[in-house]
């Protein structure tokens, strides 16, 4: 199996990684027009013509998000399986087309790359709902945070024709996928977003509040003036909770990765907390976890069933709801 690499920044290197350890890749092709000269030259693609002679199997997209809906397009008309990073595209109309293409395409796959429903501790804390060992869930209430810096005003992230959003749309997708996978299908949502700091056409601050048909409601605040790395994930249950502090990411700013969840022995409204359980995550096997499971659907010949065209289409018609009420749509 070859794969190609388009885009080799942060992301598109972490791909890297971990594709080259797998012995049933025999070549990882590389194609961006900033590369330095960390890479083999032979592997390096100064151009994407010709592709059909290097037999790629599947690329993985890791672009400015401008670009993302562009490539995704060009590689399925190609019958290449794609994996592209989130956000998927700057504009829901780009999705739209996309599944319009995907439909005629019937043994190819596209998966996004929202890595935090990845992550072991999140895993965890579905397994707890599915096996319905608190009761219900009542409410979900989420914290992601950083420092803004001259680098994200100077850079595409600041720019909202490159970026397609503020903070929402950079990080605070990642918890409003979260919630989506946690809660189901939304029925209310109701937001503030605001650029009281930055003063751009982006937003710094979104706080949004989300109700699925259940009446399980949800709460996010994403932010760039935090001024501190910030990750923090609450569920609390009829008879229970669990709660999720730090994350483990590439960057190692967003503390350690502890999930804490207890049990209460007694029937509300009576409270007897059992020994509250504590697991902590050392290690980030997030970006490994997703790769492996658009890897084994192309050598299984199975269609993605997860993080695929119909879940990106579903985020960015919450988000596009958002936008739509503070009128910052695009």
């Amino acid at each position: 199996m070859n794969i190609l690499i388009v885009g080799f920044g942060k992301v598109g290197k972490i791909r890297y990684e971990i594709l080259k350890k797998k012995n049933f890749i025999k070549k990882i092709f590389i194609y961006d027009p900033f590369i330095n000269n960390e890479i083999k030259k032979g592997m390096v693609l100064d151009n994407l013509n010709n592709l059909e002679l290097l037999n790629i199997k599947a690329v993985f997209i890791s672009v400015p998000t401008f670009l993302a809906a562009k490539y995704t397009k060009f590689f399925l008309s190609l019958n290449i399986h794609v994996f592209c990073e989130k956000p998927p595209a700057t504009k829901i109309n780009d999705l739209k087309i996309i599944k319009k293409i995907l439909k005629k395409k019937k043994n190819i796959n596209l998966m996004y790359g929202f890595n935090h429903r990845h992550h072991n501790s999140v895993k965890k804390i579905l397994d707890i709902i599915k096996k319905n060992k608190y009761g219900k869930v009542l409410w979900v209430r989420s914290r992601y945070g950083k420092p803004i810096d001259n680098n994200y005003l100077k850079g595409w992230r600041g720019n909202k024709k490159k970026s397609g959003g503020g903070i929402l749309f950079d990080q605070g997708i990642h918890v409003l996928d979260l919630i989506i996978l946690l809660l189901g299908k939304i029925i209310k949502v109701k937001s503030i977003l605001n650029n009281n700091f930055i003063k751009k056409n982006i937003e710094d601050n979104a706080f949004i509040i989300l109700e699925n048909k259940k009446k399980q409601t949800a709460s996010i605040h994403s932010t760039l003036t935090q001024w501190r790395h910030l990750f923090a994930i609450e569920i609390f249950f009829e008879r229970g909770f669990a709660v999720l502090n730090g994350l483990k990411t590439p960057s190692g700013k967003y503390g350690q990765e502890v999930l804490s969840y207890c049990k209460n022995s007694k029937k509300p409204p009576e409270i007897k907390w059992l020994k509250i359980n504590k697991e902590k995550y050392n290690v980030d096997k997030s970006f490994e976890n997703e790769t492996n499971i658009f890897l084994k659907s192309l050598k299984n010949k199975k269609k993605i069933l997860s993080c695929n065209i119909n879940d990106a289409l579903y985020l960015m018609e919450i988000v596009n709801k958002i936008y739509k009420e503070n009128k910052m749509l695009n």
